[in-house]
């Protein structure tokens, strides 16, 4: 049985995001750029100067002697 009334803000959230698509028809990922998209530019800048610091200590330590 539905419930019937004003739904949540959950599942208003739910039920946009079953309706968005994830992948371009190229194969891009669009729930990634969306998440980006909802950061500040300063969560942004953080965000990537993490990814960086994380793929320097992978080379790091994956260097053949």
């Amino acid at each position: 049985m539905e419930k019937s009334g004003p739904r949540s803000d959950c599942e208003e959230k739910a039920s946009e995001s079953q309706d968005e698509q994830s992948y371009s028809e190229d194969g891009v990922d669009l729930t990634l750029i969306r998440w980006m998209l909802s950061l500040t530019p300063t969560e942004r800048l953080q965000t990537l100067q993490r990814t960086v610091q994380s793929l320097t200590r992978l080379l790091d330590g994956s260097s053949v002697t």
